[in-house]
């Protein structure tokens, strides 16, 4: 079942409805019951590895949780699990001659978000920060709980578990910040995501046609769905779980407003940073080892970065890209420092917040570049073919219409990337724009409700052979 359906939206009115109708008590149990169901809709093949990453978690916590070594041992199991099945999935020459290939099937929804998840339990339990949940079903629940599942955020067991398991009366509020999340998740998916994956698909899908500033639009495109497709999801994911009265961790904030690498990390897919952060960067020894031996884990942490997201030497060099950039920010801190005293620009100026993040802009696209293009070899040629060529006159001469939108369709994409840019400012300045809305007369709430309803009905992406539900990062 996916979420851009009516029948998504049909399974959440009825469970909004019997949520609020049971015992309180009894709560718990309706969500694992949807739960599975839900997960269940995918494949029940899958369940063979959910359950397995359930279960060998669930036991390492109840009984398991002084020793190193089943710690070391269960996370090895299922993150070997893991590589295994990217590496059926990825159809690589190599994994074929192996003949893993003939075990190949369908990537299980969520694994990657699950693992992750599980293995962060796991942690907290072995450092005495949670205590470990002996009901085996409430566990399963934490796992399954389906706004999360597909694509994260990767939660806590402390931020997530206790609200899953306590009753929640009925708050209207809760259902109106919940929906206007829900079309907001709609709006940026079938929108604007939907939108540049047209014109993305032909620039990336007929590169060598392509040259210069064509690039340039690929790339800013791209950039563009990227966020938008994966923080609808999340919207949606929130907005659901928002209506039940759980609230899900903040996964992105404005990541394209951030004025270097690092920030972009802060602001950028949260939980997965906090997680490597967390799991991986601080226990390697983080930058409590002097600078070297910093900037070693930093390049290692980027480089399991692309290995989660996929397997391919382009997954790796957009992780690798990134620990580069990270690296070279910190060694470049004198450089930098001169700039602005050659320059006479001060730190913390508008001038320098504006060339900070178009600056980090630029990176974070060549980057993503890497990341969508199906071999390094592409990405490498797109990228230098960025700046072979400079032909402004395709912005003005229609040839851009040749890439799968109308006139009226770019100006309607404009738009739209305004109203983001706006938002993310009013955000950036502490204004909340749901909770602004909550406090305005029941007709403005209703009239901006079905506005917005009307705008993605007539503006969404939909024809023959388009599936919305092809969820970007539900691929990993």
């Amino acid at each position: 079942m996916d979420f851009i359906s009516v029948a998504y939206l049909g399974f959440l009115g009825i469970l909004i409805i019997l949520y609020y109708v049971i015992p309180k008590n009894r709560q718990w149990v309706l969500l694992l019951v949807f739960g599975i169901f839900f997960y269940s809709c995918f494949s029940l093949k899958m369940w063979i590895f959910l359950l397995f990453t359930a279960i060998t978690t669930y036991l390492y916590a109840l009984f398991f949780s002084g020793s190193k070594k089943w710690l070391f041992g269960i996370t090895g199991m299922n993150v070997l699990i893991l590589l295994g099945l990217k590496l059926s999935a990825s159809g690589l020459s190599f994994v074929r001659g192996l003949g893993i290939e003939r075990f190949s099937i369908l990537l299980p929804v969520g694994i990657s978000f699950y693992t992750l998840q599980t293995i962060a339990y796991m942690a907290d339990v072995h450092k005495g920060r949670t205590k470990a949940q002996k009901n085996f079903f409430k566990y399963l629940l934490f796992i399954t709980f389906f706004p999360q599942i597909l694509q994260g955020p990767i939660p806590r067991y402390e931020e997530l578990g206790g609200q899953l398991y306590e009753g929640k009366a009925f708050k209207r509020e809760n259902l109106r910040d919940g929906a206007y999340l829900i079309l907001w998740g709609f709006f940026q998916k079938m929108v604007i995501a939907d939108r540049c994956n047209i014109v993305v698909n032909e620039i990336f899908g007929n590169y060598t046609a392509y040259d210069g500033l064509y690039f340039w639009i690929g790339g800013i495109l791209y950039s563009l769905q990227l966020y938008t497709d994966f923080a609808g999801c999340v919207a949606i994911a929130s907005g659901s779980a928002k209506m039940l009265g759980i609230e899900l961790a903040q996964n992105f904030s404005h990541p394209y407003f951030a004025l270097s690498v690092k920030d972009f990390w802060r602001r950028w897919h949260i939980s997965l940073s906090r997680f490597l952060k967390d799991y991986l960067y601080i226990p390697l020894g983080g930058n409590r080892k002097g600078k070297f031996r910093k900037y070693i884990n930093l390049m290692l942490t980027f480089f399991i970065s692309g290995i989660w997201h996929g397997i391919g030497t382009h997954f790796l060099l957009w992780g690798l890209l990134h620990g580069f950039y990270q690296v070279m920010g910190d060694v470049l801190v004198p450089v930098k420092k001169g700039l602005l005293k050659i320059t006479g620009m001060e730190k913390g100026s508008f001038a320098h917040r504006f060339f900070s993040r178009l600056f980090t802009c630029f990176l974070v696209m060549a980057a993503w570049i890497f990341f969508r293009a199906e071999s390094a070899s592409k990405a490498v040629y797109m990228v230098c073919h960025m700046f072979m060529k400079w032909n402004p006159w395709i912005l003005f001469s229609g040839q851009l219409y040749a890439l799968g939108l109308a006139e009226e369709e770019w100006l309607l994409l404009v738009l739209c990337v305004i109203l983001l840019i706006i938002v993310g400012v009013l955000h950036e300045k502490g204004v909340r724009v749901r909770k602004s809305f909550g406090k305005q007369p029941l007709v403005f709430r209703w009239l901006v409700l079905f506005t917005g309803i009307f705008v993605i009905l007539i503006a969404g992406i939909y024809g023959p052979g388009y599936d919305s539900a092809q969820f970007i990062y539900g691929g990993f």
